[in-house]
């Protein structure tokens, strides 16, 4: 009888090792993938929705592309400012002597025309405009619906 008793002891220490064991496991899992997610968007200037669902946040939109940036269509040039129209709205991005323009080869300023869809990388200030550091032209031809200015 004595006997028993220590197999059933035995046998319900072995479950609850077990059971936590797995609770411990799901526990890290669960961290690890909340670290490489948040990895993941910081590298890429986003932030995770609320609720731990993939993809980025669309209440943070100014956050959405490269940390500080914007791709629609150029609405309109005057000097060296860009109204670039996005389906959420519509940005102001200014040019500097630095900005990079970049067509599948090097392009300038000059080589950006009114309806280009542009993807522009840079620094956000807090009216929201964009002093470009790179803008890439990817064509003529509308990609997605646009706001309008």
């Amino acid at each position: 009888m004595k006997k028993v008793w220590i197999i059933l002891g035995a046998v319900v220490l072995a479950v609850i090792i077990a059971a936590g064991s797995f609770y411990g496991g799901m526990a890290y899992q669960r961290n690890q993938v909340s670290q490489i997610q948040a990895s993941f968007f910081a590298s890429r200037g986003g932030v995770p929705r609320q609720g731990g669902s993939q993809g980025f946040n669309p209440n943070n939109a100014q956050r959405r592309t490269f940390g500080g940036g914007v791709t629609g269509q150029v609405k309109s040039i005057e000097g060296g400012v860009l109204t670039i129209s996005t389906p959420q709205n519509v940005t102001t991005v200014n040019l500097t002597g630095t900005t990079q323009v970049e067509k599948a080869s090097q392009a300038s300023a000059s080589d950006i025309q009114t309806g280009d869809q542009v993807m522009v990388t840079g620094q956000r200030d807090t009216n929201g405009n964009i002093t470009a550091a790179t803008i890439l032209i990817l064509g003529n031809a509308p990609a997605v619906p646009t706001a309008t200015p």
